[in-house]
């Protein structure tokens, strides 16, 4: 389409005119032009994604989103990373970083989203910190596990994560080690 493009604007700034161009699908041929045998083809085989080409890896955001839930409560999240996009599916190695009233984490992960409703699945392991209130786990203690992200259709989804506390506790803690952390939200 770019060469279609330069061509019409080569042939304006000529002087041929707007109404001087007969235009068809990757042919475009002045109407002066037009006594000879056969129209110029014009091909803009470079500027379109064949059918065999592999997609390439590319760095640029891969999520992102406003999500509610246990430890870090209300939580903003991003995540960049090498992504390759496909006509199927699109695929991201990530890493991304969440920040809540209760506690940020940070993780790296594998995500995949597929379909034309932008479903998809995220696996992510990283390190949880939590703050002086939040949701369902000691306060200033620091977490190490995994999470399992699931979008079933474009911009709302979930997580649900279990995460070890590590370190040592003080006398009289009877909280379990083991922390389930789950979110709920939007976002992409």
């Amino acid at each position: 389409m770019r060469a279609a493009a330069m061509v019409r604007l080569a042939c304006l700034a000529g002087g041929l005119g707007a109404s001087a161009l007969a235009v068809g699908p990757m042919v475009m041929t002045p109407l002066s032009a037009q006594t000879s045998p056969a129209p110029v083809a014009i091909s803009d085989a470079a500027d379109r994604p064949t059918a065999n080409a592999s997609p390439r890896w590319q760095f640029e955001q891969c999520m992102g989103g406003l999500t509610y839930g246990a430890p870090l409560k209300w939580a903003l999240s991003y995540g960049m990373g090498l992504v390759r996009e496909s006509e199927t599916r699109d695929w991201c190695v990530l890493g991304a970083a969440k920040i809540g009233f209760g506690g940020a984490s940070v993780n790296v992960g594998f995500a995949n989203s597929m379909g034309h409703w932008g479903s998809g699945v995220a696996v992510t392991g990283g390190v949880l910190r939590t703050f002086n209130d939040p949701m369902g786990a000691l306060a200033k203690r620091t977490y190490v596990g995994g999470s399992v992200h699931l979008w079933p259709i474009l911009a709302l989804g979930g997580e649900i994560g279990v995460y070890r506390r590590m370190g040592s506790d003080g006398p009289g803690t009877t909280r379990s080690r083991t922390l389930l952390a789950w979110s709920t939200g939007f976002g992409f």
